[in-house]
């Protein structure tokens, strides 16, 4: 007892910061904190980053501390054990040695025995039992090992995006450019991506259009001011009703100015040509349509008249029937 009051009045003064004559503290030396000795804001009590549950450090030291106390701490069954021994040894009486010698008294056959006094244990006021630390450290190891279950399962439930397959030429993910040529031979060109979906909406399609084909022709210009090429391009859609537009490089307008001119008519007439032939079509379908719907209607027009006929003649039927006193069958 006198120990441990001596050990507590020893942390006590160590404790006490220094004063200096004048009575003002001690000022110690600087330290500036690392970010491993910065505090943590999300567990509770704020413990250092380096013992915290949320850093890789932490974890391993919380590993290593629980570690540790599974070494110190006696298992359940031995504490068990040394309290019942405790236990017995507490209810069986000792033999204490005779008080006095045999010059005081005359010896006698049969021997002195004084029962032991037992004394109750008295622990010191700050110092815990054995089950409430089995408890406390039961429990923190508890909440520990949940803490760390958690923190697995949320890492182990996160998705995780699987990364989008690498297009080369040995692995055509995408598949190939149709319609490139070089020459007269196919030209294979890798996809990079897959193709879109087409645009039903006409007013969305119309400006998908003119916004691509906008930003292809300034590829287009970009390239032919960079390497000098022979480059000409020409696009056109389908519900358009303006021209169509068509692109040459400087190095194709000064060689060859008619040509490329020619190009351009060419492939506007053809396009032309194309729209006429939808327009065309799409007016010969309507045409149909109508010849259909008018068909439709006249055949109604029959059947009712023929429903009408059948009225009639039910109706003279019925009134035969009653002048002339016949039963309908």
């Amino acid at each position: 007892m006198a120990k441990q009051r001596a050990a507590k009045a020893s942390t006590l003064v160590e404790s006490t910061p220094h004063k200096k004559r004048n009575g003002g503290t001690k000022k110690g030396p600087i330290i500036t904190a690392s970010r491993q000795d910065a505090r943590c804001k999300r567990c509770p009590g704020r413990p250092l980053r380096s013992q915290c549950i949320h850093t890789k450090k932490g974890q391993q030291y919380i590993a290593e501390q629980q570690a540790l106390q599974s070494l110190r701490e006696p298992s359940v069954d031995a504490m068990e054990r040394g309290s019942a021994s405790a236990s017995e040894n507490d209810e069986r009486p000792e033999i204490s040695a005779p008080l006095t010698g045999p010059e005081d008294h005359p010896t006698s056959s049969a021997s002195a025995t004084v029962p032991s006094t037992t004394f109750p244990s008295i622990s010191a006021p700050g110092t815990p039992t054995s089950s409430s630390l089995l408890q406390e450290t039961a429990s923190i190891s508890s909440m520990t090992s949940s803490s760390l279950a958690q923190l697995t399962l949320r890492t182990r439930t996160t998705p995780s995006h699987p990364k989008p397959p690498r297009t080369s030429a040995q692995n055509p993910y995408h598949g190939y450019v149709q319609g490139a040529l070089r020459g007269t031979e196919v030209y294979q060109i890798v996809r990079g991506h897959s193709l879109p979906s087409p645009i039903s909406e006409n007013t969305r399609l119309v400006k998908q259009f003119t916004n691509s084909i906008n930003a292809i022709v300034e590829k287009c210009e970009d390239l032919s001011k960079q390497t000098g090429c022979w480059l000409f391009i020409g696009a056109q859609h389908a519900t358009a009703r303006s021209g169509a537009i068509s692109y040459a490089s400087p190095r194709l307008r000064r060689d060859a100015a008619a040509q490329a001119g020619n190009i351009g008519t060419q492939f506007s007439s053809i396009t032309r040509n194309l729209i006429q032939a939808r327009i065309q079509d799409n007016v010969n379908l309507q045409q149909q349509l109508e010849e259909s719907r008018r068909h439709a209607e006249e055949m109604e027009h029959a059947i009712a008249a023929e429903r009408d006929s059948q009225r009639l003649l039910s109706q003279q039927l019925a009134r035969y029937q009653e002048l002339h006193g016949l039963l309908p069958s």
